[in-house]
């Protein structure tokens, strides 16, 4: 929405200056707003380039046992360590594999476990995590 409204402000004050109308009220009031917007994003952001937020936590790590029970569909030890730290999100923990960083519903797909796809779903797992080769866990079944 902020990156809406510095375009906004842009396109409007150029507009203005378009015809030559630098010197109204309107014009200063665009700029002010223009650099307010500025402040908040960046007066060097070029509009392509994807904003990072700055209150990402690094992932969660599966254990080798978890995941060795996500691919066997071995609910209640996936369930358990999940429930253990609600703190953390580990219902969309990731495993290191020769595969690219997978989330349990990933391993869960691969492994068509469908109960525990189901389950992780439920509890709030992300469809749209992308593993290292930009993957979701759709696309990892469709090309299995």
């Amino acid at each position: 929405e902020m990156v809406t409204m510095l375009q906004i402000y842009q396109t409007r004050k150029q507009m203005l200056e378009d015809n030559n109308q630098t010197s109204s009220e309107r014009y200063r009031n665009e700029c002010y707003l223009l650099a307010q917007a500025e402040k908040k994003i960046g007066a060097d952001w070029d509009g392509v380039t994807v904003l990072e937020d700055n209150n990402v936590t690094p992932p969660v790590a599966i254990p080798d046992y978890i995941s060795e029970a996500t691919v066997k569909g071995d609910i209640k030890p996936v369930l358990r360590w999940i429930s253990l730290d609600r703190a953390e999100d580990r219902v969309n923990a990731i495993n290191k594999t020769e595969m690219g960083c997978l989330s349990a519903l990933q391993l869960a797909a691969i492994s068509i476990q469908p109960a525990l796809v189901t389950l992780l779903l439920q509890l709030g797992a992300d469809i749209d995590y992308r593993n290292n080769a930009g993957q979701t866990a759709i696309s990892l079944v469709i090309i299995r």
